[in-house]
């Protein structure tokens, strides 16, 4: 848990968002995230950036936060501290 958030945790929620849609590891890989980076990352063995994060989110159709939090996000950014990191803030 390095980056603030439980790696486990983000890997079963990327492979049940990717199972839901019917998607192998193979149809969401894309330039800079492979699809042995994602077997890794669903099996806990790899700590994802959050740039695969958002390339693996847009490919799903969801958002990074929503694969790190699920539906509860936290109510400060394990990052960098501010309030109110799911939604209304700046992009």
């Amino acid at each position: 848990m390095r980056q603030g958030f439980a790696v486990d945790a983000v890997g079963k929620r990327l492979r049940t968002e990717r199972e839901r849609q019917g998607l192998s590891q193979r149809e969401i890989a894309t330039d800079g995230v492979s699809y042995s980076y994602i077997s890794r990352v669903e099996s806990g063995q790899r700590d994802p950036s959050m740039q695969a994060l958002v390339a693996l989110a847009a490919r799903l159709g969801t958002t990074a936060e929503r694969l790190v939090y699920g539906d509860e996000p936290p109510e400060r950014c394990p990052f960098c501290g501010r309030a109110d990191t799911a939604g209304g803030g700046a992009s």
